[in-house]
């Protein structure tokens, strides 16, 4: 098995860049404000979903149980949510959709 070092080297690699720190701030902004608004939901829960999970893999090998870790649980809620449509329930996903039809690229 590969030592901790040699799993995180990308990770570590990344950490404390300036650049790096203010693209992930603005990735969870942008992460936020789709959720919370109900816009843009196909992309927020993907990208979300992908997000969580690189996340999860910066610590492979995790203390807990690797399956049942927060990480995994915080995907698969945003793919629940991608699911049933959340944003168009009680966000402005329906005006969204209709913006979407008229300008594909938002979608």
């Amino acid at each position: 098995m590969d030592s901790p070092d040699k799993q995180s080297w990308l990770y570590q690699a990344l950490a404390g860049n300036p650049i790096m720190d203010w693209l992930f701030m603005l990735g969870l902004l942008g992460l936020g404000v789709a959720l919370i608004l109900g816009i843009g939901m196909n992309i927020a829960c993907y990208s979300g979903t992908l997000f969580v999970l690189l996340l999860w893999s910066s610590h492979l090998l995790p203390a807990d149980n690797p399956l049942i870790d927060e990480h995994i649980i915080y995907a698969l809620v945003l793919l629940g949510l991608w699911a049933v449509k959340a944003g168009r329930t009680w966000g402005l996903g329906g005006w969204w959709s209709r913006l979407v039809q008229r300008v594909p690229i938002l979608g």
